[in-house]
């Protein structure tokens, strides 16, 4: 698919939300055999300008830089509908459906305060801060990722990231 996007002067950025950092992210993108490139978003800031909860997302900016659509968790390109969604943008600049995702304002800010314990080494505090905040916001799945990720680094960076393990822990109310 990305050949293709190349091909008509299209290009992809991807971005990991990883507080780790680019260490632990960037073999995923290397297993992959990614041609595009990844940068790391440490501090979340993305999810505080745009308000998302979740990743993966999807943006869409024409050759003016407008944009033209965005999908924020569950963009997936290996689905048949999100690539025939892409091809005809880069086609010809036409989006066949509109983008479901609603806005629902910033982020909590437990992800931020939180963080900032976390780069200060007081992991422990960071872990109850983000507990905090999933308790307030439990859709939140970058920040309930992101600690389940602290806790839990064999589920995450030990191969390949373990979503089975991720599901028991959503069932168990976690």
């Amino acid at each position: 698919m990305y050949s293709d996007i190349k091909s008509k002067n299209g290009d992809i950025l991807s971005i990991a939300v990883d507080l780790q950092g680019p260490e632990k992210s960037r073999p995923y993108h290397e297993q992959a055999g990614a041609e595009f490139v990844t940068v790391v978003d440490e501090e979340n800031s993305l999810a505080r300008i745009f308000g998302y909860r979740a990743i993966p997302n999807g943006i869409l900016v024409d050759e003016e830089g407008k944009l033209q659509f965005q999908q924020y968790g569950g963009f997936d390109i290996k689905k048949e509908e999100t690539r025939g969604l892409v091809s005809a943008f880069m086609s010809d600049g036409q989006i066949s459906k509109q983008s479901d995702t609603r806005f629902d304002g910033p982020a909590s800010d437990h992800f931020e305060r939180g963080l900032a314990h976390y780069h200060d080494g007081d992991i422990e505090q960071a872990r109850s801060v983000w507990r905090e905040g999933i308790a307030l916001d439990p859709e939140n799945w970058n920040m309930r990722k992101q600690l389940w990720a602290v806790e839990n680094p064999d589920r995450f960076y030990a191969g390949k990231v373990d979503y089975d393990w991720q599901r028991e822990q959503i069932e168990q109310g976690r």
